[in-house]
């Protein structure tokens, strides 16, 4: 799972930044038109559709469903009456893990994204103070890129995961 949740977004984080960087043209990041507004409007819908594969993946009638995996199945340590015992995953728990991942991943995410849009005018405000006080630019891009990065990796691992777990539910659901 660490490609899906990790490396893989960690890549389109890179490309993405990359792209961003060489824009002649930036686009707005915050405020009305801003690209955070956009985003928080598509993964506001998110959390809804998150819940309701994790309820029917819990509630779902098929034996199939707790069977474990085929090999080589994934482990995860999980306590049992105080201690930690590895346990080889079923599809069901596979899936529940997916989907609260996502429930997760989604609602932190819009959180930080209604923060930024709600402080929008502050940072405006914030970016002047800090131009007037060091005399620079960096530490506002550093501020701002690592803010940047951390939320686009974000986004990147919710939609890998999700593709993962569409893939997973389309495909390898159905085999033995």
């Amino acid at each position: 799972m660490r490609t899906y949740t990790t490396w893989l977004p960690l890549l389109l984080t890179i490309l993405a930044g990359a792209f961003y960087a060489v824009l002649p043209v930036k686009p707005a990041l915050v405020g009305a038109s801003g690209l955070a507004g956009s985003v928080l409007t598509l993964v506001s819908t998110l959390p809804g559709f998150y819940f309701a594969g994790l309820a029917a993946v819990a509630t779902f009638g098929s034996a199939t469903m707790d069977h474990e995996m085929p090999a080589p199945a994934p482990e995860v340590e999980m306590r049992v009456r105080g201690q930690q015992v590895p346990v080889k995953l079923t599809r069901r728990l596979f899936l529940s893990y997916l989907f609260s991942y996502l429930v997760i991943l989604s609602f932190g995410l819009c959180l930080a994204l209604m923060a930024i849009n709600a402080l929008a005018p502050s940072i405006h405000v914030l970016q002047a103070a800090i131009g007037r006080w060091t005399g620079v630019t960096w530490p506002w891009l550093i501020v701002k890129g690592a803010v940047g990065l951390t939320l686009t990796f974000t986004l990147a691992s919710m939609v890998v995961s999700t593709l993962h777990g569409v893939f997973f539910l389309a495909e390898k659901i159905h085999q033995p």
